[in-house]
């Protein structure tokens, strides 16, 4: 295992395209256009999005068909969140990190965090033996804990236990404990979905929430094999900080959303550049970070829960500030017309995050 200090000697740009070409950050393209997600054509947010329809969305937005005064404007928000690596440390923290990212993924688009409900689907292996219910429970009580959290309702779900199997060694082996968290929710007016691809030059970029020392699953400890066991965890104020910026959203104030999770602020920054076609410019002086976040590595590819990059036009800056100010946010950086990719030590163009994040060479 390899301390933080090895981080130092690490190359933040080779790290950016190890991760976006991880097959669980790259694109799911050829997978998404295999199946219909068109949905009767009532897609308002798509599982694609940007210029070129292949930026990854946070969530679909569907428009039923209400014919009911007052509604016809009304949609839904469907989104989810997984990360089974975190249960390898403690599944409370992944049931956690489930739920925060579903709601995060649904406040990004416009979802309403008051008008939301979750499902769970736990796979597991077989409950009857103490150190696989052990796990279970603990990641039953973290749903628990992250739904009073954000005072939503779970209304339904599944599970699919005794995944295991028998290895050449005779051994019984389960799989890996992975919960799946599915959010659905109202989004009053679908004209104000927002997607996550950076919209134009010149807008301001803002952080949503505060970055910490928790690289327990994360991409950069999996890599590196860093000595890391603290995984993300259920950031103070999360149902306050998501209504205000669903507020922000409401109002107009918001060009494109895009929340922050595997990889972290690099890999975030890198996706919205790369749906857009335009280049991002950060200051990771200007990231708020705690304490224990000493180190550039750490705030680019931390994986902290209730975090979100914001664009906002210039004109909006006020009044967005206005709304967020009870919230950790800043103003970090800008979107730029030429297409290049700069954050602290990283400096990349946007054909090449591109190409990582799509497979090609």
């Amino acid at each position: 295992m390899r301390g933080l200090q090895s981080l130092a000697n690490l190359n933040a740009t080779q790290i950016l395209l190890k991760f976006l070409a991880n097959p669980n950050v790259a694109s799911k393209e050829a997978i998404i256009r295999r199946y219909d997600h068109e949905v009767q054509g009532g897609m308002v947010v798509k599982p694609l999005t940007g210029i070129h329809n292949h930026g990854p969305s946070d969530a679909a937005v569907l428009k039923p068909n209400v014919k009911e005064n007052g509604r016809k404007r009304q949609g839904i928000v469907l989104s989810n969140g997984i990360n089974p690596f975190y249960g390898e440390f403690d599944p409370f923290a992944m049931a956690v990190s489930a739920v925060d990212e579903a709601i995060r993924n649904a406040v990004a688009v416009g979802g309403d965090p008051d008008r939301l409900a979750l499902l769970d689907n736990f796979c597991w292996g077989n409950p009857n033996l103490p150190d696989r219910l052990g796990g279970l429970v603990r990641a039953a009580k973290g749903c628990y804990e992250a739904a009073r959290a954000f005072d939503v309702p779970f209304i339904s779900g599944k599970d699919s236990l005794n995944n295991e199997y028998i290895g050449g060694d005779g051994q019984r082996t389960p799989i890996p404990g992975t919960l799946l968290i599915s959010a659905i929710a109202i989004i009053p007016d679908i004209e104000q979905a927002v997607t996550m691809d950076a919209k134009n030059a010149g807008d301001f970029i803002y952080i949503v929430g505060e970055t910490h020392n928790e690289l327990g699953g994360s991409l950069l400890a999996t890599y590196y094999n860093l000595m890391a066991s603290t995984p993300p965890t259920l950031p103070p104020h999360a149902l306050a900080t998501a209504r205000a910026l669903y507020q922000a959203i409401s109002h107009g104030l918001v060009r494109a959303c895009h929340d922050l999770s595997e990889g972290g602020l690099a890999v975030a920054a890198a996706e919205m550049a790369l749906a857009g076609g335009l280049g991002l410019s950060l200051d990771l002086a200007c990231i708020p970070i705690a304490n224990e976040v000493d180190q550039p590595l750490i705030t680019l590819f931390s994986e902290s829960n209730g975090r979100w990059l914001v664009e906002v036009l210039p004109e909006n800056a006020l009044a967005f500030e206005e709304t967020m100010k009870a919230c950790v946010v800043a103003r970090c950086g800008e979107v730029t017309a030429e297409p290049c990719l700069k954050v602290g030590p990283i400096g990349v163009e946007v054909g090449q995050l591109d190409a990582a994040w799509r497979g090609k060479k």
